[in-house]
């Protein structure tokens, strides 16, 4: 859903999580018993505008 709504492709989102630069269970979720990873728009909206940088809760 994530991709359809922002028209990034689901390469450039596997892409950031395997760089390291979106983290499980901060920007992406994965929910027992559902195939799809969820993102957390929250955190991806916090990481966007901090220029793309990591952050730390």
């Amino acid at each position: 859903m994530y991709c359809a709504q922002t028209g990034e492709t689901l390469d450039a989102v596997n892409k950031r999580i395997q760089r390291g630069i979106w983290r499980e269970g901060t920007h992406v979720l994965k929910i027992e018993g559902v195939k799809e990873r969820w993102i957390d728009l929250a955190e991806v909206s916090t990481w966007a505008r901090s220029n793309g940088k990591h952050h730390t809760r």
